[in-house]
């Protein structure tokens, strides 16, 4: 073992048996490091963790890219452009369309404002399949009165899978004059009384964790969605693209509009929930910042604490010098020191950080309004990235805010050092 580190091992341990001061500053050292560490891993962490999953839901309801018509035209040749698109651009990985429109959906206890998009599950590129929580996400013809709901939208109208719905076609302004209720003379039978008027079968529920959408959402099968919207044959509303890399959204979505032409335009996801994607990288912007907070305090902390151990030492040092041990020897000493403080105490706040991310993966412990931040609870993300870098970071500042006192150390003259009282 390096002499340098074995002394300074030695004067560490032996630090709480020195004098109530030196074992106080050496305390709070260690503890400002790892609680600094701590909060910059949880912060990474669940910021990552927002990122991850709002990206990822956000997917669930559009694609990467989503493919409409001005006005909310009609598209037509729904076919013939999924082929088109397939065969011009290799990075689509697939491609499907829809059809969506407004709606009212009535129980019997309740009545709200939804999206109603018709859907050929085979074909679906979305992402409803995998969360499904009951029933399964098809149906049984292209178009049977079928529908399948989210599960906050199923506890408002209190109903389940197997249970029945009354979907109203309406035009967008009634729809969000039934919404806001701002009409004191408009019932929901007088507005809807021109309406499309159809019962569907609850035959699944869904539940992405994005409450938002949970309750927005209905699914009914397509060719139904077309004859209940007076949509033209072999037309649709949109086209759902999901491609290889989501990195290429941008210019996959900028080529698609050449080829296609007018009356088509394409959204990126990001472009469609840009709101929430500013939102994340709002949260980002303070990271440095605190990362700059935390490093200020510990340096000020262990430079503060080996400069008490140089001055306790003072004897030592006079010794070691006069036994031979060279400047350079001494000054790695009170280096190690530092480094060894600065790289245990990171280390035991990123485990202690690491302990809680794995209770609130687990367990969701921080639960969250989902109608504000789109997830029932606080999301985390583990990357080994977040650690070494912190790990990284603390074990470097703490070398560099023990050079100075150990460089003092150093420098000590012998019979200062064994004079020293």
């Amino acid at each position: 073992m390096n002499v340098s580190f074995f002394i300074a091992r030695r004067y560490l341990q032996a630090s709480s048996a020195g004098g109530r001061l030196l074992a106080f500053a050496s305390v709070v050292a260690f503890a400002s490091v790892a609680l600094g560490s701590m909060a910059l891993i949880l912060a990474l962490a669940v910021l990552g963790g927002f990122e991850r999953d709002l990206s990822a839901n956000a997917v669930k309801f559009t694609a990467h890219i989503e493919i409409r018509g001005f006005g909310k035209r009609a598209l037509p040749n729904k076919n013939d452009v999924l082929k088109r698109m397939k065969d011009s651009l290799p990075g689509i990985q697939a491609a499907s369309a829809y059809i969506e429109a407004e709606g009212i959906v009535r129980s019997k206890t309740f009545i709200d404002g939804v999206i109603v998009r018709g859907i050929e599950p085979e074909t679906d590129v979305t992402s409803i399949r995998a969360n499904m929580t009951d029933g399964t996400f098809s149906f049984s013809s292209r178009a049977a009165r079928e529908i399948i709901i989210g599960t906050k939208l199923a506890r408002k109208l209190g109903v389940q899978k197997g249970g029945k719905l009354v979907i109203y076609s309406t035009d967008q302004t009634t729809a969000q004059t039934l919404a806001s209720g701002t009409n004191q003379m408009t019932t929901p039978e007088s507005a809807l009384q021109n309406a499309v008027v159809e019962q569907f079968v609850i035959v699944g529920v869904y539940e992405t964790g994005m409450s938002e959408f949970d309750d927005l959402y209905a699914y009914i099968p397509f060719d139904r969605a077309a004859a209940m919207f007076g949509m033209p044959d072999g037309a649709a509303s949109g086209f759902d693209v999901m491609l290889h890399d989501i990195k290429n959204a941008q210019a996959t979505a900028a080529q698609l509009e050449r080829l296609l032409g007018y009356p088509f335009f394409s959204q990126t996801v990001y472009e469609k929930y840009n709101d929430i994607f500013a939102w994340i990288d709002l949260q980002k912007q303070p990271v440095p910042l605190v990362l700059g907070l935390i490093t200020i305090v510990a340096v000020f902390n262990i430079v503060a604490t080996l400069f008490m151990a140089v001055v306790q030492k003072m004897t030592s040092i006079g010794v070691l010098r006069a036994l031979g041990m060279p400047r350079g020897q001494i000054t790695r000493i009170f280096l190690a020191q530092g480094v060894i403080l600065g790289a245990s105490a990171s280390f035991v706040g990123c485990a202690i950080a690491f302990a809680l991310c794995l209770v609130q993966a687990k367990y969701r412990i921080i639960a969250l309004q989902g109608s504000i931040y789109f997830l029932s609870a606080v999301p985390i993300e583990f990357s080994w990235q977040h650690y070494a870098l912190v790990l990284g970071v603390s074990v470097t500042m703490s070398a560099l805010a023990a050079l100075i006192p150990a460089v003092i150390g150093g420098r000590i003259r012998i019979l200062k050092a064994l004079s020293f009282q």
